[in-house]
């Protein structure tokens, strides 16, 4: 099986590598990539599940071929122990961008990872969105549809009602419900683990 994911934006390489493989028990895949972060992404993605891997640099891409099964993969966690890490994960987002520097690029960067928590293997319970965050919720149509389909997953989503007064969106909220300060301090203190984005 052939993966080609060149010219494709991260972290979209590496999650068309673990689709690949999560479609077979046992054989081998070529992933090619044509940048070095890609073909080190996904280096270190195939080694962190245990599958022997190999890399040929071609020139202008990157081969990347892949062995799963053959008795070589590590032991991998529990369900239970899986479970009992992620029982009560939320995700708090409090910008529209990820990172310093370009806000542009941490827009992209933000759309990026929103669009891929459904491809996690554990969902959160609950993303919460404050301060320009909830532009994610009213205005960014990429980051909207990926909401609604992690709501439909059954995962709750909420932005906060002050900061969507405060920038004029209140009625342009497109996923999820309003809160207010007390219902998202309850989440965050009884999250099991809190992401911040």
């Amino acid at each position: 099986m052939v993966v080609d994911a060149r010219g494709k934006a991260c972290p979209t390489p590496v999650i068309m590598t673990k689709k690949a493989l999560e479609e077979i028990e046992e054989g081998v895949i070529t992933v090619l990539v044509d940048n070095v972060a890609s073909k080190e992404n996904v280096s270190k993605f195939a080694a962190s599940q245990g599958f022997t891997y190999e890399v040929d640099d071609k020139g202008e891409y990157f081969e990347i071929v892949i062995a799963k099964g053959y008795k070589c993969s590590l032991p991998q966690d529990s369900d239970k122990d899986k479970e009992d890490v992620t029982a009560n994960l939320v995700i708090h987002v409090g910008s529209d961008a990820i990172g310093n520097g370009s806000d542009e690029l941490g827009k992209l960067l933000m759309t990026g990872f929103i669009e891929n928590i459904i491809n996690m293997d554990f969902l959160p319970k609950t993303v919460i969105f404050v301060n320009s965050g909830v532009f994610l919720t009213t205005k960014n149509e990429k980051t909207i549809n990926a909401l609604k389909e992690l709501e439909n997953k059954g995962v709750e989503i909420l932005s906060c009602g002050t900061c969507l007064t405060h920038f004029n969106l209140m009625d342009d909220l497109k996923v999820g419900e309003v809160t207010d300060a007390y219902k998202v301090m309850q989440r965050l203190f009884y999250a099991d683990k809190i992401i911040r984005l």
